[in-house]
């Protein structure tokens, strides 16, 4: 079933002249040493009788071998898939030549394993039992070109006599090793193409997240031409009801707003200005909700009396407006009383409204205004917050899905640091300042030693779980303007700005030592290992001139450190880079 697979997809041609250069490289350069040492060994053994005939028949042979190989190599492309009749009928003639040519050597019977070299390329493209029928044939012919050798070169002695059980020992033992070796060849053949099954695999899934990504960038879309759609809707109703140019107003304000002022703080701070001056409150408060830490937050208000100030922060999440965000329905008291909430105890608010901020039923936060008036506040007044809360939801949950895909595009999915685009796009901006401000930056790289065997020992998912525990321990000891990113693999690198390698060595030394400190537990607590990490430091002007030199030196640095037997950090010399 996996032939039938792979053939469908086995790219033939490429394939073959890429086994065929390599066994005629093989054979160039092998067959004429073998010449040479042959010719050699008659001159010292009798320098007076040289063979020169059979010096020559051994080139015409080699030159026959060569023009096969070329022939093959260059009309193969014509051929989609399996070996052509031709190209198999050459085969055998390949062995048959080098069987002659081997058969004609001194030594001969010593490198009689060369004559199934040719079958090694059938034996990876069309399988193991195509290419022993070559290999048989191989056998087959070297014992009759070493019968047909001794009756020339023997005299006054028999074959069954010369050619005894002894000597064909060393020529059975030859090709049953290639023979274990093809199986060996099919074997590992079969696995790369496996390996290669599993790539395709992993394409397919990338497509389908690129896919599931472009899917929510359409529905991103499709919200926005929504938002437009409900925004001209309220403006026609708003037009159409004529309750007051100051309604208006506001909201064209606010929908201006939502287009223009990306930065959410400045969004809410810029919407509360407004409802403080078309509703003449005397506070106006926007909190919102964390899902995390499941309370409300306040974000924005225009209370200066920090007294107030506390007693509003401190009894936001009261149970009046906890049932308020939860129920999603407005609050509207012109009589308040402070017992019932908490937040007005202490202060001069007589009237309140709150409104929750909601879209599809899901709770952002709320927007409560206080009146130091009682009965300071309609219907109509309710009204229009509830519109101006939906605008502000929608934009909260636009914002939202925004920094989501934002993070996705330059965080590693694995171990959510920063992504290898992301790093580089940091350090090529990191360095323009500094070459304009004068300042050092430095870059940490370093990888997990022996990764690869815990992953062989332990499952990739354990190989995992190490490399978030390190990911999260590096982000955990950095400074807030440092940058971790994921360069690939195990390997890991540092972006240290106004650091220089003294001090960017001294920090190395201190992840170092903390990652070997690591415990990584499975999750049933059945393994528990220490890992290490080797590390290489480079800093810019005084060991790299530019952005390459300083990851080349890092990554040399690297090499150092593993040289020096791993679990250390190494810095870069200077001379091996900063020319």
């Amino acid at each position: 079933m996996f032939k039938k697979r792979y053939r469908k997809t086995h790219n033939l041609p490429v394939e073959f002249v890429r086994y065929e250069k390599v066994i005629t490289g093989f054979l160039s350069v092998v067959i004429p040493l073998l010449i040479l040492h042959d010719a050699y060994t008659g001159y010292k053994e009798n320098p007076a009788d040289v063979h020169h005939a059979k010096i020559i028949m051994q080139l015409l042979l080699y030159i026959a071998l060569l023009a096969g190989s070329l022939f093959k190599t260059n009309h193969i492309k014509g051929f989609k898939e399996g070996y052509p009749n031709i190209f198999l009928i050459l085969k055998y003639a390949d062995i048959l030549l080098l069987a002659l040519l081997i058969s004609t050597l001194e030594y001969g019977l010593m490198y009689c394993f060369i004559v199934v070299v040719p079958a090694v390329s059938v034996c990876i493209i069309e399988g193991f039992w195509v290419s022993m029928k070559q290999v048989l044939f191989a056998v087959a012919i070297q014992i009759s070109a070493l019968l047909l050798s001794y009756r020339i070169h023997i005299n006054n002695i028999t074959v069954p006599e010369y050619f005894s059980l002894i000597h064909a020992v060393p020529l059975i033992v030859h090709f049953l090793l290639f023979i274990a070796l093809f199986r060996i060849f099919v074997i590992q053949n079969d696995l790369y193409r496996l390996r290669e099954i599993d790539n395709q695999k992993l394409l397919a899934e990338l497509k389908r997240k690129y896919e599931q990504l472009e899917q929510a960038r359409i529905e991103k879309q499709e919200q926005f031409e929504k938002l437009k759609e409900v925004n001209y809707q309220l403006e026609d109703m708003n037009k159409k009801l004529a309750s007051s140019l100051a309604e208006f107003f506001t909201l064209q304000q606010i929908s201006q707003a939502i287009g223009s002022i990306f930065d959410m703080n400045e969004l809410l701070k810029f919407v509360n200005d407004i409802i403080i001056g078309v509703m003449g409150v005397a506070t106006s408060n926007i909190a919102l909700y964390s899902k995390e830490a499941n309370r409300l937050k306040v974000q924005v208000t225009n209370i200066a009396n920090a007294r107030e100030r506390a007693i509003l922060t401190d009894n936001i999440n009261s149970p009046a407006l906890r049932e308020c965000l939860e129920n999603g329905k407005p609050i509207i008291d012109n009589d308040v009383d402070p017992e019932k909430y908490p937040f007005a105890k202490g202060r001069n608010v007589r009237s309140l409204m709150c409104v929750p901020l909601q879209v599809k039923g899901k709770g952002y936060g709320l927007i409560l205004i206080e009146h130091t008036i009682p009965n300071a506040f309609s219907e109509d007044n309710v009204r229009l917050l509830e519109v101006i809360t939906q605008h502000i939801s929608i934009a909260i949950e636009n914002a939202k899905l925004y920094e989501q895909l934002q993070e996705c595009a330059i965080t590693d999915s694995l171990t959510q640091v920063y992504n290898r685009m992301y790093f580089q796009k940091r350090l090529s901006e990191e360095l323009n300042r500094a070459r304009q401000q004068g300042y050092e930056v430095s870059v940490i790289f370093f990888d997990v030693d022996d990764f690869k065997i815990y992953n062989d020992t332990y499952g990739h998912l354990f190989g995992d779980m190490i490399l978030r525990s390190i990911a999260l321990t590096v982000k955990e000891s950095v400074r807030k303007d440092d940058v971790v990113a994921r360069f690939g693999g195990e390997e890991f690198i540092i972006l240290l700005p106004y650091t220089g390698k003294e001090m960017a060595y001294e920090k190395a030394e201190e992840l170092r030592r903390k990652i070997s400190e690591l415990v990584v537990c499975d999750n049933n607590n059945n393994v528990a290992i220490s890992v290490s990490v080797s590390m290489g430091v480079s800093t810019f002007p005084s060991l790299a001139g530019n952005e390459i030199e300083l990851l080349n030196s890092a990554d040399e640095a690297l090499y150092m450190a593993k040289k020096k037997g791993k679990n250390c950090v190494a810095v870069a010399e200077q001379l091996s880079w900063n020319r």
